[in-house]
């Protein structure tokens, strides 16, 4: 799992590093509401597959941070505060909170929680995955690995396929490569590795077979990575 951790307190952060059992976890730190807004509005949360929201940061709230990342994102969120009752909690849930912790908290309880709305939410998601959709004039079978226009197909390799899963699933907003490459590629994203920008090109020659026009439907985003467009 990626998991974005939005905290400002360093015992906090050193205690998480030190004791975080699961090495298939890797845990990534911001300290405020101003970096973490930076992520949300560039989009780059759907890299991550869980996030940990500290409730007072230091330029900000941490509500108002979940707030905005509602508005852009499904991603189970966690929050951790070091004051509040039985009301804070609510406050949090009611704003789109996925669960709630006060400090001092075990590590190993926020883990389990941790994933356990992973879990929850990656057996909802394949359950609404599509395994048809359109790239622009042409459609993608995922499950059959093909491109279609018409009665003409051409073949899809299976990572081509999680590519365009990955840049449709983003809703027609921008998809940052750091995303692609650990929802396709299941690596960090390297920006001297052109692995990504080699395959949108061989996917846009793909859809240009089948239609001069849906090869369009790729759009680069600079600084960013990708957007795929509707029909």
């Amino acid at each position: 799992m990626y998991i974005l951790v939005v905290e400002d307190q360093q015992d906090i952060i050193e205690m998480l590093r030190l004791t975080w059992s699961d090495s298939r976890d890797k845990l990534e730190y911001i300290s405020s509401v101003a970096q973490a807004r930076r992520y949300i509005e560039s989009n780059e949360t759907s890299a991550y597959d869980c996030m940990i929201i500290d409730i007072n940061l230091p330029d900000g709230s941490g509500l108002e941070l979940l707030r905005e990342a509602r508005l852009r994102s499904e991603i189970p969120v966690v929050m951790i505060s070091g004051a509040g009752d039985a009301d804070s909690r609510a406050d949090a849930i009611s704003v789109g909170a996925d669960d709630y912790l006060m400090k001092p908290f075990s590590v190993k309880e926020l883990r389990a929680r941790v994933h356990r709305l992973y879990a929850t939410r990656q057996s909802a998601r394949s359950a609404q995955l599509a395994t048809s959709f359109f790239v622009g004039r042409v459609v993608c079978d995922l499950q059959r690995l093909l491109l279609e226009r018409s009665d003409m197909t051409v073949s899809l390799t299976a990572l081509e396929a999680r590519i365009l899963q990955v840049l449709h699933n983003s809703n027609g907003a921008d998809c940052p490569k750091s995303s692609i490459a650990r929802q396709a590629l299941f690596r960090e994203y390297d920006p001297r590795d052109k692995t990504i920008d080699v395959y949108i090109n061989r996917l846009r020659g793909k859809l240009g077979e089948l239609d001069d026009r849906s090869a369009d439907a790729i759009k680069t985003v600079r600084g960013v990575g990708y957007r795929l467009i509707g029909r």
